[in-house]
């Protein structure tokens, strides 16, 4: 995605768009983005935030991680 940003004098915006005037004899930064487009992904929390959201993602099996690599593998070999 191509994004442009610059910095203006908020004087030059105010003629065309309605701005607090506070704004005034001030520098902003404009970020002009394609609209449309999803946003780039957020990285917002931390791991103990990421971690809670995926729990319960996986079912809970009495199987052992190599049986469940063993089930996976022969899942996906079927699916070829």
């Amino acid at each position: 995605m191509e994004v442009i940003r610059k910095f203006v004098d908020a004087n030059s915006l105010m003629s065309i768009l309605a701005l607090p005037e506070a704004f005034r004899n001030r520098k902003l930064e404009i970020i002009v983005l394609p609209a449309g487009e999803d946003a780039p992904a957020r990285r917002d929390g931390d791991v103990a935030d990421i971690v809670r959201s995926l729990v319960g993602a996986v079912p809970r099996t009495d199987l052992t991680l190599s049986d469940l690599r063993d089930e996976r593998l022969r899942k996906y070999e079927a699916a070829d």
